[in-house]
């Protein structure tokens, strides 16, 4: 066997399926190159190397056909038959599409009735690729609202990983479905006109370029797309391992779908029930697929080592209330940037809870500190140290800073339909920035007006939410705790 065989070749397909008279000049021109077509894929297309020559081809459109027929239909044959006694060869077939060649240059068309062929392309563009590029247009709206609606904020929106990059492959998609349905409507009505009025089959637009894009497109999603995913900062290891496994799962989805639809067309079965076969594998394995990410996703949630803690320790605390179970904690020890110890010195308290988590894509990274009491159901005590809460959000392009600036200061609306409905209003205030070393800064003020110990300080590459309650009851910090808060989190890099 021969690694690389000098008598095919496969080249991708540039041509739209109704494009018949693209199609025909594109094979003409090979056959003079001295390739013949062998087989017509839904991608790449094979040419067996002959002898240059003068051929025929006829890109004829059966609507009754279909990918999950086990034989062709009787119909189909009988045509075939007939072409061939008229000097007409079927070269292949790719569904409701038929090639065929012939050798004689003064050949007899297969079609010749405009109206006629117009109509073919109509039935078969109807059951097949104009079907699929209305699902695919409704599928991607659908996507494309759910992912909008899901974020709050333009900021969660962007510290999103799986947002981004399921908006751009959806995005993608849908305008694919957009520019294929409008080209080919465009064309049909044309052509009906055309074929009515002046008796003539007009030719649809070959547009190379948009086949071109859409290759180009697919090749974003997996040179882009993908590692924008696996390389987001917010993924541990363990994480971007289970994102890999269920790409390969669903890939092997694919191929188990489309085996046995190969398998259930060469054992006979029938087209109904080949389509409905693929149908129940595609939603069962879609739905255990889908489980078992779940499931993964809540064992690394309940496993702080798979999420990347440093040292995380699980402590049980006595039941509360009386009767009650015992309750599980986690007590975390990650490095910070800014301690509680480095605002105010020492302190008596030293069994803290240390938990840093990062989320973010290219466009905006997230990073979240909290020092704080374990969570156990005691009565907090006099004893209990002060906490610390602080959030930075690094803005990558210069162009999202103003949006994510104002994002802070948008109410947030959570609702369950049919349950319930609540408002969490952004109330805060300018305050003044220098001491901070900031461009601006804010405190939150409660809907009662008191000010609490919240503040915002915007910084030229990103914005500082940090929440100093309840350890100095709602007194402004100092102003040398305000510009070492400046210094660490606002205008160095040790945190990232």
């Amino acid at each position: 066997m021969k690694l690389f065989d000098r008598q095919k070749k496969q080249e991708i397909n540039l041509y739209s399926y109704y494009d018949h008279a693209g199609i025909v000049r594109h094979l003409e021109d090979m056959a003079r190159q001295g390739w013949q077509l062998e087989k017509a894929g839904s991608v790449f297309w094979t040419y067996r190397r002959c002898k240059p020559a003068e051929l025929r081809y006829a890109v004829v459109y059966f609507s009754k056909a279909s990918q999950f027929d086990p034989e062709p239909p009787a119909e189909q044959r009988e045509f075939w038959e007939l072409c061939k006694a008229t000097g007409w060869e079927l070269v292949t077939n790719r569904y409701q599409m038929q090639i065929f060649r012939n050798p004689a240059p003064d050949a007899i068309p297969i079609e010749t009735d405009p109206v006629v062929q117009v109509e073919n392309v109509r039935a078969a563009m109807k059951k097949g690729s104009v079907r699929g590029d209305w699902w695919l247009l409704a599928g991607s709206l659908l996507q494309l609202w759910l992912q909008f609606r899901s974020a709050y904020t333009i900021r969660d929106l962007l510290l999103s990983t799986f947002t981004l990059s399921a908006i751009l492959i959806w995005l993608m998609l849908g305008i694919k479905a957009v520019v294929e349905l409008i080209g080919y409507y465009r064309w049909c009505r044309k052509a009906r006109t055309a074929a009515e009025e002046e008796g003539v089959l007009l030719s649809p637009r070959t547009r190379k370029w948009w086949q071109i894009l859409q290759i180009l497109g697919l090749l974003v999603i997996f040179t882009v797309d993908l590692p924008l995913l696996l390389l987001s900062p917010s993924l541990s290891p363990s994480t971007r391992m289970v994102i890999l496994v269920s790409f390969f799962c669903y890939a092997v989805l694919l191929l188990i779908i489309y085996g046995s639809r190969q398998l259930m067309k060469k054992k006979g079965f029938s087209a109904e029930a080949n389509m409905g076969f693929n149908i129940l594998i595609a939603v069962i394995g879609s739905l255990v697929l889908m489980g078992g990410l779940v499931w993964t996703g809540f064992r690394i949630a309940k496993a702080p080592s798979l999420q990347g803690h440093i040292n995380a320790e699980t402590r049980t605390s006595p039941a509360y209330p009386a009767g009650d179970t015992e309750h599980t904690y986690t007590v975390y020890h990650d490095p910070l940037p800014l301690t509680v110890e480095d605002l105010v010195g020492e302190t008596a308290y030293t069994d803290y809870s240390c938990c840093r988590a990062v989320e973010g894509t290219p466009l905006m990274t997230a990073y979240k500190y909290r020092q704080e009491v374990p969570y156990v159901f005691d009565i907090v005590s006099e004893e209990d140290g002060p906490e610390l809460l602080y959030e930075i959000y690094e803005v990558k392009l210069d162009c999202l800073y103003e949006p994510v600036k104002q994002s802070f200061f948008k109410d947030k609306t959570f609702s369950v339909p049919g349950k319930f409905k609540f408002t969490v209003s952004q109330n805060w205030t300018p305050v003044d920035a220098a001491p901070w070393g900031a461009l601006d800064a804010y405190r939150f003020i409660r809907e009662d007006n008191t000010p609490i110990g919240n503040f915002l300080l915007c910084y030229a590459d990103r914005f500082v939410e940090i929440r100093f309650d309840p350890w100095y009851d709602g007194a402004a910090p100092t102003e040398k705790q305000m510009a070492l808060v400046g210094t660490v989190l606002g205008l160095s890099l040790i945190h990232i």
